[in-house]
Formats: structure tokens, C-alpha cells, sequence
């Protein structure tokens, strides 16, 4: 088969993938998830009556944690709005939420006059599914890049974003794309979900990771929040964050590399039993004990008004490194 022929068939596997992505529910797991968020959140922090965004996959389920809460969409089937946006609530008291959510828009944020929020938590595009052609790879990974950093200006200094993205994005062996994101936020941590955490279609099986960042509050980067390096595993042959070396039991299953019908080496986590979600409670209680607001950093973050100096524009896209297969 010729070059052109594979590259041909790897879009096709795509297409396949992407179909079955969308086709696939994914609401109660992202309700599951939005309880653990929440109390994250809250013991970091996260200022009752402060303003909170939704985006990406199921946002006002995310904000919620009613699987009943899914997307509006129109005749074409595609989502009225991409982001909804809320106060947040008191702790424990998440569910009402959707009282008070409005969508924002179907578009990317106006970030000249956009309102200043406390929290973001997204379910980003493609994160559960394996891209093969290096086209889509590309546009995945740009496309977080992307909407990470326009979530992270619209927040206040102090103020989290939760993402929840695919495992290549925190795997990616270039560490130049993370560029825009360390000048203005700090990386607290990461849970790696298992495969077909999400959705239970065949084409979902890719891990997902739950990255934890925050607005930094001044221009100097603590050298212990820095965003992790990767290593190239010989045996295995693929790249993986140093993050999951150091904290193994931040990955909710076990660990798996095979290889796929193309020829490519690609990672699952495996949790048979489904013993994530529990686990996934006590993985985020870590990072909220370490970096919550019982540490010796106030509670809450400051008014934007109390930004010590011009944040910098995070809005234009990253350079791409072709980078392996991952």
C-alpha cells in the first residue's frame, strides 16, 4: 500500500472514530466526574457566588452533574451553544446550578469583553478516541492549545480550569506548545482516567486525563508547578509523561501498550471492575491537599482589579511539531 493510499485510509479511520464519538452517550460518566470536580474545586478554593464556565462536550452537565442536563442542538445535530456559564454554587450544592446557567455562545470567546470567571472545566474535543492521520493529530492538539489558553485568560488570577483531554496532549514529546500556557498558569496536577471511561463505544477506548491548572497570580512561575516533562519509553516505544512515573497512583487502572491493525503502538489503562470513580475521589483529594485552600495560599482568587501587572495574550495558536505518533 502507498503512502498516499495509508494516508487515504488512516482519514477514513478517523471519520469512523469521530462517527462513533458522537453517536456515543457519554453524559453519565461527565456527570460522575462534574460530582468529583465540584469538590475539587470547592477545597480549592473556588468562591461561592463566583462565576463559573462550562465548555466543550456535555458543558451543562459538567456543571451540574444531571446526566438528564445534555446538549441543545439544532436541525443539523450539532450544539446550539458550546458554552454555558453560571455562579458557583455552594459546596454540595452543584445540582441547582442549572437554574442560574445561560449559554454564552456557540463561538470562541470575545476575551476584550468577556467576563472575568473563577472556575473553567471543559470535556475538550477528541478525547477519547485514537486519531491516526497526522493531520487530525495536529488539529487536536492545536485546538487545546487553543481553547485552554482563551479558558485560562478569561479567568482571575487564582481562579482553576479542568480539562479534560486526551492522554496524547500531556504525552506530546514538544514541550514548545505549553509555552503560552506556563506564562500564565500553573499545572497542580493530573488523573488519568482509564479507557472507555467516557463512552462505551469500541472506537472510545483512548485514556483521558483530567489536567488541573490555575491562573497564576503573579508573573513568577513556581519551579514546582511547572507543566511535566515526557520520556521516550524504548520498550515500549512511545512517549509518556514524566507526571505518571511520579505519581502512579494518579493513573486509574492498569497500564497497557499494544499495538494497532496500522502498525502504531498506542496506550490503554484498563479498569475492568470500573473502580475509577472512587478512585478518582481520592486522587483529586491529593491535589486539592497539597495545592487547596487550607495551604498557604489565600482561598479564593483576587478581584481582576488586584492583577499585579499586564497579563500576556494566550490566544494565538502554538507552533506544531510533527512530532511521533502517540
Amino acid at each position: 500500500m502507498n503512502h498516499a493510499v495509508t494516508q487515504e485510509a488512516l482519514q477514513h479511520a478517523d471519520i469512523a472514530a469521530l462517527t462513533a464519538q458522537e453517536h456515543a452517550d457519554a453524559s453519565d460518566a461527565h456527570a460522575l466526574i462534574s460530582h468529583s470536580v465540584w469538590r475539587l474545586l470547592h477545597s480549592l478554593g473556588a468562591p461561592t457566588g463566583g462565576r463559573a464556565m462550562a465548555f466543550g462536550h456535555d458543558p451543562q452537565i459538567l456543571l451540574s452533574g444531571d446526566p438528564a442536563r445534555s446538549e441543545l442542538r439544532d436541525s443539523d445535530g450539532f450544539p446550539l451553544y458550546s458554552r454555558w456559564q453560571a455562579t458557583v454554587p455552594a459546596p454540595g450544592a452543584h445540582r441547582n446550578i442549572v437554574g442560574n446557567a445561560v449559554p454564552i455562545s456557540r463561538y470562541p470567546l470575545n476575551l476584550e469583553t468577556a467576563p472575568v470567571f473563577e472556575v473553567a472545566v471543559a470535556s475538550m474535543q477528541y478525547n477519547d478516541i485514537r486519531l491516526r492521520s497526522r493531520e487530525a493529530r495536529v488539529t487536536r492538539h492545536r485546538g487545546f492549545h487553543i481553547q485552554a489558553a482563551e479558558a485560562l485568560t478569561a479567568l482571575a488570577p487564582g481562579g482553576h480550569a479542568v480539562l479534560l483531554a486526551n492522554h496524547s496532549i500531556l504525552d506530546f514529546p514538544d514541550p514548545q506548545p505549553w509555552g503560552e500556557l506556563a506564562r500564565i498558569a500553573d499545572f497542580l496536577g493530573a488523573v488519568r482516567l482509564p479507557s472507555y471511561a467516557l463512552r462505551a463505544a469500541r472506537a472510545c477506548d483512548a485514556p483521558v486525563d483530567v489536567l488541573i491548572l490555575r491562573r497564576r497570580e503573579t508573573p513568577f512561575p513556581d519551579p514546582k508547578l511547572q507543566f511535566p516533562g515526557v520520556q521516550w519509553s524504548p520498550e515500549d516505544g512511545l512517549h509518556e509523561s514524566t507526571y505518571f512515573t511520579d505519581h502512579p497512583d494518579r493513573v486509574l487502572g492498569t497500564r497497557d501498550v499494544g499495538t494497532d491493525y496500522w502498525g502504531m503502538k498506542q496506550l490503554a489503562v484498563h479498569d475492568p471492575d470500573r473502580t475509577w470513580p472512587g478512585r478518582l475521589n481520592a486522587a483529586l483529594d491529593d491535589i486539592a491537599h497539597h495545592h487547596g485552600a487550607h495551604s498557604d495560599r489565600p482561598p479564593g482568587p483576587p478581584p481582576a482589579s488586584a492583577r499585579p501587572f499586564p497579563w500576556p495574550s494566550a490566544t494565538r495558536p502554538p507552533g506544531e511539531s510533527p512530532g511521533p505518533q502517540l
